[in-house]
C-alpha cells in the first residue's frame, strides 16, 4: 500500500509540474489561502515562446530561424534545453530517413544538424539535437498525449527549480501523515503530501514546439 501511495503521489507531483495552473484564493473562510503554482505547460503557453515546426522536410528552413531566435543569448538563455515531448515526436526523431527534414539539412544547408541517441544518468534515453545555435536535449513524456501528442516543451534548466513550501524553518517536502482517519472509521489510513511547486523565471527562454 505504501508503494502504491508513493508512486500515485509522485504522478500526482508530475501532472501538477506538467499541467498546474497557478492561482491564489484569498477566501476569508479559510484559514490559509490556497494557493498552486505553475505547471511549465501552460505557463510557457501564456508567457514563453511558441514555435510551430513541421513533420515534414519543408520545415527545416523554419526550425532553425526558430532556433536562432530561442537560443538568443541576449535574452538570458544558456546553450542547452531540455525538451519534455510526446512519444510522437519521439518517434520522429528515431525514424529520420530520406525526405525528413533533419536528414535532408545534412550536405544541403550552410548549418549542420546532428541527432544522436545516448543514454541519460537514470536509465534512460535521450536524444540530442545539436545545432549552431544550442543543444536540444529531448526526452519522452508519456503524459503528453492526447491533444498533447505533437507537442514539446523546451526548458531552460537555469531559469527553472523545484521549491519545496517552507514554515518556520520545516521543509513541507513530500512527508507522510499517518491516522489520518474518520473517527468512524474501523482502521488506519495515512497520506503521502507534497506541497512544492515550479520557481519558473525569465519566461522567453522556456517554448513550446508544436508539430503538425
Amino acid at each position: 500500500v505504501g508503494s502504491e501511495m508513493c508512486i500515485r503521489d509522485r504522478m500526482d507531483v508530475e501532472q501538477a509540474m506538467l499541467f498546474g495552473i497557478g492561482a491564489a484564493s484569498n477566501e476569508q473562510s479559510t484559514t490559509a489561502p490556497v494557493r498552486t503554482s505553475w505547471g511549465i505547460l501552460p505557463y510557457t503557453e501564456s508567457y514563453g515562446k511558441i514555435y510551430n515546426m513541421s513533420y515534414s522536410s519543408s520545415g527545416y528552413d523554419a526550425f532553425l530561424d526558430a532556433m536562432e531566435d530561442f537560443f538568443a543569448p541576449e535574452s538570458g538563455n544558456s546553450g542547452n534545453k531540455l525538451v519534455l515531448a510526446s512519444r510522437k515526436v519521439i518517434t520522429y526523431l528515431n525514424k529520420l530517413g530520406s525526405g525528413s527534414f533533419l536528414n535532408n539539412s545534412v550536405g544541403s544547408s550552410q548549418y549542420r544538424l546532428d541527432v544522436a541517441t545516448v543514454p541519460g544518468a537514470f536509465g534512460h534515453t535521450v536524444t540530442v539535437v545539436n545545432t549552431i545555435f544550442g543543444n536540444l536535449h529531448f526526452v519522452q513524456e508519456p503524459l503528453l498525449r492526447g491533444p498533447w501528442e505533437d507537442y514539446c516543451i523546451a526548458v531552460d534548466m537555469k531559469n527553472v527549480a523545484y521549491r519545496p513550501l517552507m514554515g518556520n524553518g520545516i521543509s513541507r517536502d513530500t512527508f507522510i501523515e499517518t491516522n489520518v482517519q474518520d473517527n468512524g472509521v474501523d482502521g488506519r489510513q495515512d497520506q503521502i503530501i507534497t506541497e512544492a511547486g515550479l520557481e519558473i523565471s525569465v519566461p522567453e527562454t522556456h517554448a513550446i514546439l508544436k508539430f503538425s
